[in-house]
């Protein structure tokens, strides 16, 4: 299917930040401060050995690494500002620039809600499958995340079984969040080096991406570390995932939390370019508060949501590419929370400059998909994206003439004019625009009964481009190796 300016879609107006230069100065040297004074402590020794080499103080005892301001700020300037999150059809290639404001769905759900029961159920891969279909289609999602842990398949094999699925069934950029240790990043590597033609090529071309999380407050956890530097021996993009909670695993304040978040996601970033100079990397936040009565993860509360928000201008003060914040709304199940929660968010995230926004199509904290949710967070994405469009102030748009023609008390809809810009208007997929009697009529039917028959649509009726079934056998001998 040929797309064109698939991209363009995603630009926006440039983002008007909440805060100040000087805020920003003195957060970011804080967390300078605490790399330098208290560290980090390092669980891989593949890291530690880069940051020493690159004057970092490492002990190995403790495992915790001192970063000088020199080496976090030389390491820092190695961090490509700008490149391209390349896709299997290349129409659907996402310049990573600064101007566009991307949706991607989330991975590592258990559970899936069935509508129709009004209860929940184990994922499967088949969920994988479907779900890459339908971000094939949806128009307002640009990168396709597997959303759900397969559990119909061994465990040791989910993770590249899903990037199967991936592969086989959307043209669009993948990422992998569930990678948990370097060996899973090498057979995810070699699956994506098949595809796009050698390991060689996939340097050059990021037809994948991945997640990396640290683990707060100030840790680089073993494995995942030890697999971002496969990552980047690879040049496949790594969006840095620190979820430093407010109050719990990071300090009760916005700017607090925020600033552990910035060093984590420096000590990352850091090893990377001391292990791999120039490797793409993002900034990739996905910050909360907990939950007062129960501690849980609260990520759309107004506190979660202005970190979503800030941390993406932490990541535009460090001239790093930036997928900050998430839609994955805390509500338990599909609907009206999660709606509100995830469209006050994308909001704000556009207007502070959120490259990347994970999350579409999961709820309660993330763990369970829903096709419902992700047709509804769909019409949130175009929503938002065509709201925060720049507005054309020329001769044509301010339409001078045509209302001097049109005059008092008459009508635009039979000028040319009208023809012309109406088919620029955003078009809702799911919203119900007809009126009250005609709603009635159709049987007063529920937003997520709707939501549901429109994922059955794309199902039915949409066919991704098919991989080369040579390709696909590589893939599979890849699976088997494993």
């Amino acid at each position: 299917m040929k797309i064109s300016n698939f991209s363009d879609r995603f630009v926006i107006r440039k983002p008007r930040p909440i805060l100040s230069d000087e805020d920003k100065t003195k957060m970011h040297e804080a967390a300078l401060e605490i790399m330098a004074e208290v560290g980090i402590r390092i669980h891989s020794q593949t890291a530690r050995s880069a940051l020493k080499k690159a004057g970092a103080e490492v002990n190995e005892s403790t495992m915790v690494v001192k970063f000088p301001h020199n080496v976090t700020e030389d390491l820092r300037k190695k961090i490509p500002e700008k490149f391209t999150l390349a896709a299997r059809n290349g129409d659907y290639d996402l310049p990573v620039d600064g101007t566009h404001h991307y949706y991607t769905t989330d991975g590592c759900g258990i559970t899936v809600w069935d509508n129709e029961k009004r209860d929940r159920r184990r994922s499967l891969l088949e969920d994988v499958r479907k779900t890459a279909v339908i971000a094939d289609w949806l128009p307002y999602l640009s990168i396709y995340e597997p959303m759900v842990v397969a559990h119909d398949v061994p465990a040791k094999v989910h993770v590249i079984k899903g990037m199967k699925e991936a592969f086989e069934n959307t043209s669009k950029h993948i990422e992998t969040e569930s990678t948990t240790t370097p060996e899973e990043a090498k057979a995810q590597v070699k699956m994506a080096a098949e595809v796009v033609g050698s390991v060689e090529e996939l340097r050059k071309r990021h037809l994948i991406s991945a997640m990396v999380c640290t683990m707060s407050p100030l840790i680089l956890e073993g494995p995942a570390t030890e697999a971002a530097m496969v990552w980047a021996e690879n040049h496949v993009p790594v969006h840095i995932t620190s979820m430093a909670m407010m109050g719990l695993t990071g300090p009760a304040t916005v700017a607090g939390d925020l600033i552990v978040n910035h060093a984590e996601t420096l000590a990352l970033a850091c090893a990377m370019q001391a292990h791999e100079p120039g490797s793409p990397v993002l900034y990739g936040s996905v910050l909360s508060s907990m939950d007062l009565r129960s501690g849980d993860y609260n990520s759309e509360s107004p506190e979660g949501i202005m970190l979503g928000g800030t941390s993406a201008e932490m990541a535009r003060f460090c001239k790093i590419p930036n997928s900050c914040g998430g839609i994955g709304s805390s509500a338990r199940i599909p609907g009206i929370q999660a709606a509100v929660e995830n469209a006050i968010y994308a909001g704000l995230a556009a207007q502070c400059g959120s490259e990347i926004m994970n999350g579409m199509g999961v709820v309660d904290g993330s763990t369970m998909l829903s096709y419902e949710q992700l047709i509804i967070d769909n019409e949130i994405a175009g929503t938002v994206i065509n709201s925060y469009k720049d507005i054309v102030v020329n001769e044509d748009t301010m339409a001078v003439d045509v209302i001097k023609k049109v005059g008092i008390s008459g009508t635009f809809l039979k000028e040319m004019h009208t023809l012309k810009h109406s088919r620029k208007f955003y078009r809702p997929f799911l919203w119900n625009l007809e009126g009250f009697e005609t709603w009635v009529s159709k049987g007063k039917r529920d937003l997520l009964d709707i939501a549901k028959e429109k994922s059955d649509w794309v199902l039915n009726t949409h066919s991704p481009e098919k991989l080369d079934s040579n390709i696909s056998k590589g893939l599979d001998r890849i699976i088997k190796e494993f």
